[in-house]
């Protein structure tokens, strides 16, 4: 792997996406991209520079400012605009880098590769966004940084030792932290919705590319040795 100035970035990112109340009491995972009535909320993304410590500005995409007939048509165009803002990481690899060995965009974030990767790229493929290669390539070789997976080999198993496995945010934080306090379940953005509380929702999503930030400069801290908690 190799790092250069002004081009080697993560993308700290969360999307929200909606369940329709008849799918919302199935075990597991809730989220299924190919279900009826489902669709992409919007989300949040933010480049990191970590070599020059500098972050861009944070940008959202909702499916309420899209233009469209209805929630469909909004979906594609939220999904095209989602779709430039990691095309622009690519451009910048291919343009800036030079070397083959330089490594690609990377992307940080909680679950992002049980949910948020896999629905960005298969209801871009249903909505015909760009060809299906295309998109397999500007998300799928991106440098996936799970912080759920990241977290776990830090967090002591308060259930069975015997089983490492990816661990929630609540706990995360908890203990990289010692913040005690348990942040909603995403879950309650599909109500949210519901009673178009469409800024609550804004302001979660901020703050959770935020703490996606924080965990994952804090795991650079214990990596390299460094006091933990600022």
């Amino acid at each position: 792997m190799k790092f250069k100035r002004e081009v080697t970035h993560v993308i700290f990112f969360d999307i929200e996406y909606y369940v329709p109340k008849e799918y919302r009491n199935r075990p597991g995972l809730k989220a299924n991209p190919y279900l009826d009535g489902s669709f992409v909320i919007g989300g949040v993304f933010q480049r990191y520079f970590p070599i020059e410590d500098k972050l861009e500005e944070k940008e959202e995409f909702w499916i309420w400012d899209m233009e469209g007939r209805d929630t469909m048509e909004q979906e594609k165009n939220l999904l095209e605009k989602i779709y430039l803002y990691f095309r622009e990481s690519w451009t910048r690899w291919e343009l800036l880098g030079g070397g083959p060995r330089l490594t690609e965009p990377m992307v940080a974030g909680f679950g992002i590769t049980r949910l948020d990767v896999p629905v960005l790229f298969i209801k871009s493929l249903v909505h015909r966004i760009a060809e299906p290669e295309r998109l397999y390539d500007t998300y799928f070789k991106l440098r996936h940084f799970d912080l759920s997976v990241a977290s776990a080999p830090l967090i002591p198993e308060n259930k069975d030792r015997k089983v490492l496995s990816p661990v929630s945010q609540n706990w995360a934080v908890k203990n990289l932290f010692g913040d005690g306090e348990r942040k909603p379940s995403g879950t309650t953005v599909w109500e949210l919705y519901d009673e178009e509380e469409y800024q609550s929702i804004m302001e979660r999503t901020r703050g959770e590319v935020e703490l996606a930030r924080r965990v994952y400069q804090e795991l650079r801290k214990i990596r390299n040795g460094l006091p933990g908690r600022p």
